[in-house]
C-alpha cells in the first residue's frame, strides 16, 4: 500500500496535522502531536510506503519541528520493518530512506540510525543526554 502526504502550503504545526488527518489513516480522535502520530500510525500501517511531498515550505518555516517530524517517521521505519518513507519535492530529487543498517543523515548531519539518540517532543529540539 502507498500513502502520499502532500504538504503543499503547510507552514506550521496546525496545518501539518490538518494534512495528516486528511491524508493518512489516523483515527478521528488523533492527538495532533508527534507521539500521537507515532502511536496511531504504528497501529494503522503495515507493509506500506509513505511519500512526503512538497515539504520545503514547512521545512523552511519551522525547521526544528520538521526535523522532529522526520525523526518520528524514521522511528516508525525502524520499528515497522515493512514501512518506508520517501521525501520528494518538485525541485529536488527524492530523498529516499530505507530500513537498512547504514547511517542516514539529513542536511543537519544528524545520524538517524544511532540508537542512543533520544529526542524530546518539546517546542525546542534538544538532544537529550542518556547516562
Amino acid at each position: 500500500m502507498k500513502y502520499i502526504l502532500d504538504l503543499s502550503d503547510v507552514t506550521d504545526r496546525d496545518e501539518l496535522y490538518d494534512a495528516i488527518e486528511d491524508q493518512l489513516p489516523v483515527p478521528s480522535h488523533f492527538g495532533r502531536n508527534l507521539d500521537a502520530l507515532y502511536d496511531d500510525l504504528s497501529d494503522a500501517i503495515n507493509d506500506c510506503d509513505l511519500i512526503v511531498k512538497n515539504f520545503d515550505e514547512f521545512a523552511e518555516s519551522d525547521p526544528a519541528y520538521f526535523k522532529k517530524f522526520k525523526h518520528t517517521l524514521k522511528d516508525l521505519m525502524v520499528d515497522i520493518p515493512d514501512f518506508t518513507v520517501h521525501f520528494s519535492s518538485d525541485d529536488e530529487p527524492d530523498d529516499d530512506y530505507d530500513n537498512g543498517e547504514e547511517s542516514e543523515y539529513d542536511d543537519s548531519g544528524d545520524d538517524y540510525s544511532d540508537p542512543d539518540d533520544n529526542y524530546s517532543d518539546s517546542d525546542e529540539y534538544d538532544k537529550m543526554e542518556t547516562d
